[in-house]
């Protein structure tokens, strides 16, 4: 178990944000390649992408404000002395 583990503990609208900024980042992408192997162009596909953008950013949006507000997450990042824990979960849970 990771040092970072407490916030699954300890939080659990933290992990549901997070999981869902993880599904709509995982959703952009594999729309993104979609798109690209199928070579479509046009409104059609540039409004596909735009709304997959905009889910993922109104996701990645909330999970910040949580984290900014709650003060459980506030506390364990103060305690792990990690500012931008939110990035590295995000992008370590992608890879």
């Amino acid at each position: 178990m990771r040092n970072d583990s407490g916030i699954q503990v300890l939080c659990a609208e933290f992990q549901t944000l997070l999981a869902e900024s993880q599904v709509t980042l995982t959703d952009w992408n594999q729309g993104r390649a979609k798109i690209h192997k199928s070579r479509r162009r046009g409104p059609d596909a540039d409004s596909e992408l735009r709304i997959l953008q905009g889910n993922f950013a109104k996701a990645w949006a909330l999970l910040q404000f949580h984290e900014h507000d709650c003060e459980i997450c506030q506390l364990i990042s103060s305690i792990h002395g990690d500012h931008s824990r939110t990035d590295a979960r995000l992008h370590q849970s992608y890879n």
